[in-house]
């Protein structure tokens, strides 16, 4: 494997336990149950009382631990989760890389979809594009997971050139986030549009990740920095992720040179383990309670 998988907080395994397999249609706090409260037009309820009961994401803080807590609610729920940050500019930067939760379950849902699905008499999953795409987002997921858990934990990838860091994550990182499901949504194809169980679950996950990055009262998105390529070299970062992954990012292709084929071919070999053992996708690799 070339991650260093970061330690997750019990925090987010504790809340990932009692939160539950989000597709299992008997779960109150999964995606059938948050399909409902949409259709009915009535808060979640039970999501949030769980969350005040748990406490785990209380306080003021803005640091690694609350990231990957919030990922484990962005999983399911990205609205669910805004309303627990904290305000102030520190915490933009959680607001931010929590959205890399609501990218593993939409990269998940692909994998589920494109499993079940035959094209030309085989399973869709087998189809060397598709695969292609599903390893481009699983780099792009390490790349903004990487950027975005430094900065929670204090770290400044390029501490000799002052502010290009805090630029990637406020601007690179939800676009990033953006064009990823994008992309997922295209490989999903006329599929997207059916709104039930976890069909519907992608489009809100993509509608209110948009909304948390792009719309009204968003966090504030500034250009991106011309030199984001030379952050791919930083030690800080090399040490959580191999560069030649990350550089396979498909949000960087405008400025790196195309993606080399064994990366695409390693990215997406790790990718199907991590689904196969119930696996998150970003850095702390921590298991989830999702089954197939």
């Amino acid at each position: 494997m070339t991650t260093t998988s970061i330690a997750a907080p019990p925090s987010a395994d504790l809340l990932e336990e009692r939160l539950g397999d989000p597709y299992a249609p008997e779960n109150p706090y999964g995606f059938t149950a948050l399909h409902a409260a949409r259709t009915a037009g009535v808060p979640f309820t039970a999501g949030r009382e769980l969350l005040d009961s748990l406490g785990l994401l209380a306080g003021h803080r803005a640091d690694a631990e609350l990231l990957e807590t919030l990922r484990a609610v962005t999983r399911r729920a990205p609205r669910l989760a805004w309303d627990r940050v904290p305000s102030g500019t520190a915490a933009e930067a959680v607001r931010i890389g929590a959205a890399t939760g609501a990218l593993d379950s939409g990269l998940r849902i692909a994998l589920r979809h494109l499993h079940a699905r035959r094209l030309y008499g085989a399973p869709a999953i087998d189809i060397p594009q598709l695969r292609a795409v599903l390893a481009g987002v699983f780099a792009d997921l390490l790349l903004c997971d990487a950027l975005t858990s430094a900065s929670a934990r204090g770290e400044d990838l390029s501490p000799t050139r002052a502010g290009v860091h805090a630029a990637a994550v406020r601007s690179f990182v939800p676009r990033a986030v953006q064009d990823a499901l994008d992309r997922l949504s295209v490989i999903l194809g006329a599929w997207f549009y059916i709104r039930q169980d976890e069909r519907a679950a992608f489009q809100e996950l993509l509608r209110d990740t948009q909304r948390a990055l792009f719309g009204a009262g968003a966090v504030r998105i500034g250009p991106e920095p011309a030199d984001l390529v030379e952050l791919l070299d930083a030690p800080g970062l090399a040490g959580l992720c191999d560069p030649v992954w990350l550089a396979a990012a498909p949000s960087l292709r405008a400025r790196a040179a195309l993606p080399r084929q064994d990366a695409l071919r390693d990215l997406y070999e790790e990718l199907i383990r991590r689904y196969r053992a119930h696996r998150s996708f970003g850095l702390t690799c921590r298991p989830l309670p999702d089954r197939p």
